[in-house]
């Protein structure tokens, strides 16, 4: 005789399965957490920078928004960042450089105005990283502010509003964010500005080029006075 089973007991079977299949799938890499693990020693708990006595310990990373970026400082470990290719699994770096980009990353990123920028780097920055953006030594310090010419927007973002090292911080209240995307985009311009035609030196200015104008020029003489002398010294 055919016996229909009950409804109770067909809900149970449905939901011993379904629990069985959420158990065999592992649950996505918690990215707070493992960011809190890994990497708040370094760049703090909001991602907000450490510094250290002798070195930048961590970055700012607040205007990180770019995933691609973060996932591949985690797997190459930039400067003196450790790699993670062989503590974290794919879908963790994934998870934390999610983490970054949407819980970490508040400070925006937009398009400024160069000229205004131009300003105000002028004001509070070229008396430290030169108007070539490369930094230099200060005088009477006895330290050396770094070369902005490779850094990226996000990194330079981060520095102006957390001030690492012996930097002052520049919150808000002294430049808002439009500001600060100015003087950010400005900062990218100098870093790649257009090609006046010739050979740029490497953009190291005025001085450099003239010194190897001045060596060419001795250098012409020299060979002119050899030939000259016949060839023969």
């Amino acid at each position: 005789m055919f016996i229909r089973p009950s409804l109770g007991a067909a809900l149970i079977l449905v939901c011993s399965f379904r629990l069985a299949l959420c158990q065999a799938q592992p649950s996505a890499p918690d990215g707070q957490q493992l960011f809190l693990q890994h990497c708040a020693r370094c760049h703090g708990d909001k991602g907000e920078g450490v510094n250290t006595v002798i070195t930048i310990a961590g970055p700012n990373i607040q205007a990180e928004h770019n995933h691609g970026v973060v996932m591949m400082a985690m797997e190459v470990g930039p400067s003196h960042m450790p790699s993670f290719a062989y503590v974290l699994s794919v879908q963790e770096m994934r998870s934390v450089a999610d983490y970054v980009t949407q819980k970490l990353a508040v400070i925006p990123l937009a398009a400024g105005d160069i000229g205004e920028g131009g300003k105000l780097f002028r004001i509070y920055c070229a008396p430290c990283h030169r108007t070539a953006v490369r930094g230099g030594a200060l005088v009477f310090t006895g330290i050396n502010a770094p070369d902005l010419s490779q850094e990226s927007a996000a990194l330079i973002a981060g520095a102006i509003r957390w001030g690492p090292g012996p930097m002052p911080a520049f919150p808000p209240s002294v430049l808002d964010n439009k500001q600060l995307n100015s003087v950010v985009d400005y900062i990218k311009f100098v870093q790649h500005p257009p090609s006046p035609g010739g050979s740029p030196m490497n953009w190291f200015g005025p001085t450099a080029e003239g010194f190897a104008a001045w060596v060419c020029l001795f250098g012409l003489i020299i060979v002119t006075g050899w030939i000259e002398k016949g060839g023969k010294g």
